[in-house]
């Protein structure tokens, strides 16, 4: 006798009917839904995001996606455009996580295969244990400042310090603005001399090869190699950035 036939899993269907579960918990929040992604305004302009992201190469699962965008931070100017967007993705975000990395573990691969019930349940958990309370804190430039270290399972995507950077230099503190920039320029002209000079090492299998800035090895054994040189592209970026900012001299 054979067995009924599993009807095949409509991905598209679950993560629909996931996401308005998420919504309604986030909608009285403030949160609005534009397609995958859910977000907010706070401080008038500054974005909080939950997003759903189908993993391309694992079928049938997803990430839930995090940020909180400064559009001074992602736009890099002290003065970014007045005009706002109804709402922004993940990816435009300068502070970004998901769910599993932001409560300091390994990303979490969500499975549409598994109840709804469950799925959902196991994203409220962690909004509520990892995600609010960060985003209950992290709702203006003042405690940004202040308190974003506590919260370590965020990526400060371009730098932390040069985050700070703009935050102040959009708050009028050209002063400190400057401080954070040359702090942050010299520990890439630090790293930049270190690596010409002293290399990086990188582990390699037998028979694995590495091609990087001119080097070509093939290792003969397990083992690391060392690999020298360091590309100065983030330097003249920086150095153009701190003359349209007006920290330097043209």
């Amino acid at each position: 006798m054979f067995g009924k036939k599993k009807e095949p899993l409509d991905s598209k269907a679950v993560l629909d009917a996931v996401e308005k579960e998420i919504y309604a918990y986030l909608k009285p929040l403030g949160f609005r839904r534009h397609g995958r992604t859910l977000h907010r305004f706070v401080e008038g302009d500054i974005s909080q995001v939950v997003n759903f992201q189908a993993a391309r190469i694992f079928p049938g699962k997803y990430y839930v996606n995090l940020g909180i965008r400064i559009p001074e931070c992602a736009e890099r100017t002290f003065s970014p455009s007045e005009e706002k967007k109804a709402f922004y993705y993940e990816y435009e975000c300068n502070l970004r996580s998901r769910l599993g990395v932001v409560g300091r573990k390994e990303e979490t691969l969500f499975d549409l295969s598994k109840p709804v019930e469950k799925q959902v349940k196991a994203i409220v958990k962690e909004l509520e244990k990892m995600v609010l309370p960060a985003f209950e804190v992290l709702n203006s430039r003042e405690a940004f400042l202040a308190r974003y270290k506590e919260f370590s399972g965020w990526h400060a995507f371009g730098g932390a310090l040069l985050g700070e950077c703009m935050i102040y230099g959009r708050m009028g503190d050209l002063s400190k603005a400057q401080e954070l920039f040359e702090q942050y320029y010299q520990e890439h002209v630090d790293r930049y001399n270190r690596l010409m000079e002293k290399g990086e090492r990188m582990y390699l299998k037998k028979g694995q090869r590495v091609v990087y800035m001119g080097q070509d090895i093939t290792a003969e054994k397990s083992g690391y190699v060392t690999l020298y040189g360091a590309s100065h592209g983030h330097i003249e970026y920086l150095d153009r950035l701190a003359v349209e900012l007006g920290l330097r001299q043209e």
